[in-house]
């Protein structure tokens, strides 16, 4: 069993694998390893460089600094965006169930087939958040209470019964796995963009390719390169869905405003770190085109094209 190392152990591993110190020195780095990050997080990142001979070329320490930080604020933006779509999920689904019934037939009869649904519920009876509507209702619950005690993922479920048993549809199941797994990953604090070249499995759909089509600011070939690799692919549909799901104009504006924020000021705050790392280079342009379109003015076609590049 290996015992855990201790910071100037890890920084003497790290430069064995050749990530180097030459921006921030050692002394900085193990002060930011001890205080502000930890070794497994910072590494994960090392996975985006090329590694020769069990070294990695061009890899700087102030490199995986800098990546944990822009994954850290993505992650934020990230989980707020699955907030919202979550949110106008139960808006649209309300408002679609008080012109159909009173409100507690749609649950009697999803809970009837998910008895699980119910148990889980059950097991938050002690929350201080959550235990007075569970025992002021259990287990006959009307939507407007059902809907704020049970998971995201049941959630989705519960749309999905509802399209079965009115023939209406909420929100498009096929995509919610992935925001899912983005919120789940949000919310764990796990690396979002440590394996940018990680590829997906089978093709990508062709609503996310339309999607993408639209702006007409992105090559064919550029598509179809993004587009198969996994968090791209999981963030443009992200985006896909979270035009679609949020109803509030204002809220799209503020979300899509920070994305922009991000994107054009802090990413490129320390842009020459990633001037030799074209995976990182090619899907930041990438998402420069997407976030432009989704921005405020929505601007579309020689615009975006005409945009600055910031990496040349």
């Amino acid at each position: 069993m290996k015992k855990m190392l201790s910071t100037d152990e890890l920084i003497c591993h790290m430069k064995e694998k050749g990530i180097q110190f030459n921006i921030v020195d050692e002394s900085a780095a193990k002060d930011f390893l001890t205080y502000n990050n930890y070794y497994m997080k910072l590494a994960a990142f090392r996975t985006n460089y090329e590694k020769v001979d069990n070294k990695y070329l061009n890899l700087e320490f102030a490199y995986l600094q800098e990546l944990s930080t822009i994954d850290m604020r993505l992650r934020y933006i990230i989980i707020n965006m699955c907030l919202d779509i979550e949110h106008y999920i139960k808006v649209t689904l309300l408002n679609k169930v008080k012109d159909k019934e009173d409100g507690y037939q749609l649950v009697r009869k999803f809970v009837t087939k998910n008895e699980r649904v119910l148990r889980n519920i059950y097991r938050h009876k002690a929350s201080e958040y959550s235990h007075g509507l569970i025992e002021n209702y259990y287990p006959f619950f009307p939507i407007w209470v059902f809907v704020e005690l049970i998971s995201f993922g049941d959630l989705t479920y519960l749309c999905e019964f509802y399209k079965k048993m009115y023939g209406e549809e909420i929100i498009d199941n096929k995509f919610m796995n992935q925001v899912r797994d983005l919120r789940n990953a949000s919310a764990h604090s796990n690396c979002l963009t440590n394996k940018l070249q990680e590829k997906i499995t089978g093709a990508p759909d062709k609503r996310i390719l339309d999607f993408v089509k639209q702006l007409d600011c992105v090559g064919r070939s550029s598509l179809l390169n993004n587009m198969s690799r996994s968090f791209m692919y999981n963030f443009v549909v992200l985006l896909y869905v979270y035009d679609r799901a949020v109803t509030s104009e204002g809220v799209k504006k503020n979300r899509y405003r920070e994305l922009n924020e991000l994107v054009n000021v802090r990413m490129l705050k320390n842009k020459t770190y990633f001037e030799k790392n074209n995976v990182i280079k090619t899907q930041y342009k990438f998402i420069i085109f997407n976030l432009f379109f989704r921005s405020e003015e929505r601007r579309v076609g020689k615009e975006c094209r005409s945009r600055w590049s910031p990496y040349h």
